[in-house]
């Protein structure tokens, strides 16, 4: 126990968060300028986030940028776009509440903290009626984590727990009063009018896959941090309900080993896959979540990637992208038939295969596969690279309202217990063809901004009683 934390007084706040990813870090940032005086506990400050292994990039409906530009965009919009994705399998009033939110938390970024954000027009991506993707400079998570981190030690009122590993909620009469943690061997508890759990979903949990996403269960996980579930045992102790569990993000993109990905724009600029034999085994304009299943089910559970100079200079905007290759996963060669001997693939079969695709990129129709979108045609020099699928991570968790709150079946809230990011249940509906990319942190933002005020808002009413 350090000395900072001896006494009971020091352990006290208006809100407490668990979990300094997306979701925790924006909801702190949010309390602590509203107001509020927030403790956040992390049990490995230092290591990687879902955030920062992310591609960073986040969907805007409504935005300045889009505004200043003449495009379209409103809630309204995004929300149909999501509920397209998902089938229909969404929660209505929550999808629109988080969607009412994807502009003014941008608005926040930029106004309040001053990240520098971009909006990123020429990026079209699957699912998205209208370019709605922002990011920060880099277009990494890596630099948007940082540059959260950076905001949160600046902001006063907000006090960081470094190795601070959760173990539960305080209660008392039925309402969350604390979070309970373990440092240094020793259980303390963190007393508030409010805790946010924003601990991450169930991606590491063998169990939970294996209950709710079994078709998963074995897939490599490419996220970050504990992604153990904790949250969501710690809240149905409590009688919480929760929802769309066999929700998931599925990668396609990922190369083997899983450190790197080559990122979700190489399909929308005209990049093709084919398998360890040469030959197309998807539409590869399908969303990169879903793409993910595809990959894993060819020979080996890898495919080869293609695409071109023209598509190698666009994509190393992104951060993803540019990782892989300076790991070396991107090669090249001047024709169809040496870029199949660098990866061991009979080229003969390849190049027909990339005939072919030619063919249906002149015609825009490909009666093989199905694909509807083709970028321009692939000219030499060529590049490649393996990828397979992977699990990203989990969508499902607790159910929550409209102002956050954690939620029992028959929805009445649970005093004192909000939930942001992927403890909460996200807007991707089930299964991995539900998820449309930038649904993850479009969740983490909107409901962090929506927790973030109303904790503070309530903190304040209490300390005027």
């Amino acid at each position: 126990m350090t000395s900072s934390l001896s006494s009971p007084a020091d352990r006290t706040a208006d809100i407490v968060i668990v979990g300094a990813g997306a979701a925790g870090l924006f909801s702190a940032l949010v309390a602590a300028r509203r107001g509020a005086s927030v403790i956040l506990l992390e049990r490995d400050l230092h290591g990687p986030s879902n955030l920062l292994v992310s591609g960073g990039l986040f969907p805007g409906a409504g935005t300045r940028f889009q505004r200043e530009a003449g495009v379209e965009d409103s809630p309204e919009r995004f929300a149909a776009d999501v509920t397209a994705k998902a089938q229909g399998i969404v929660d209505p009033p929550i999808l629109a509440a988080i969607a009412r939110q994807t502009a003014p938390a941008i608005d926040f970024l930029i106004d309040e903290i001053e990240l520098p954000v971009k909006w990123l027009p020429e990026l079209q991506v699957p699912g998205h009626s209208v370019p709605r993707m922002h990011a920060t400079p880099k277009e990494s998570g890596r630099e948007l984590h940082q540059l959260l981190r950076d905001a949160v030690g600046r902001q006063a009122g907000i006090r960081v727990v470094a190795d601070a590993e959760g173990t539960g909620l305080v209660t008392e009469d039925g309402a969350v009063v604390g979070a309970r943690a373990r440092i240094n061997s020793a259980s303390l508890d963190f007393r508030a009018h409010a805790v946010l759990l924003a601990t991450g979903g169930f991606a590491s949990n063998p169990a939970m896959l294996a209950q709710y996403i079994p078709e998963m269960a074995g897939a490599m996980h490419i996220g970050a941090g504990a992604n153990d579930g904790c949250s969501v045992e710690w809240a149905r102790a409590l009688g919480a309900d929760v929802a769309f569990m066999q929700g998931y993000q599925g990668q396609g993109h990922v190369n083997p080993g899983g450190k790197t990905r080559l990122g979700m724009a190489l399909p929308s600029l005209g990049a093709f896959m084919v398998n360890r034999t040469g030959r197309r085994f998807v539409a590869e304009d399908i969303g990169p979540s879903e793409l993910g299943a595809f990959v894993l089910a060819q020979p080996g559970g890898v495919a080869l990637e293609v695409f071109d100079a023209r598509i190698h200079e666009t994509a190393s905007r992104q951060g993803p992208y540019r990782e892989a290759c300076e790991a070396g996963h991107v090669k090249e060669a001047d024709t169809p038939e040496a870029l199949a001997r660098l990866f061991d693939i009979d080229p003969d079969v390849f190049a027909q295969t990339f005939a072919n695709f030619a063919g249906f990129v002149r015609s825009g129709t490909d009666p093989e596969m199905g694909r509807k979108r083709f970028g321009p045609p692939l000219a030499a020099p060529f590049r490649a690279a393996w990828v397979t699928g992977a699990l990203a991570h989990t969508q499902g968790g607790l159910r929550v309202d409209e102002q956050g709150r954690v939620v029992k079946a028959d929805g009445t809230p649970i005093a004192g217990l909000y939930a942001a990011g992927g403890a909460a249940a996200s807007i991707s509906g089930i299964g991995g063809a539900g998820y449309l990319p930038g649904n993850g942190l479009a969740q983490s933002f909107g409901l962090g901004l929506i927790c973030g005020e109303k904790m503070a808002k309530a903190a304040a009413a209490r300390s005027h009683r």
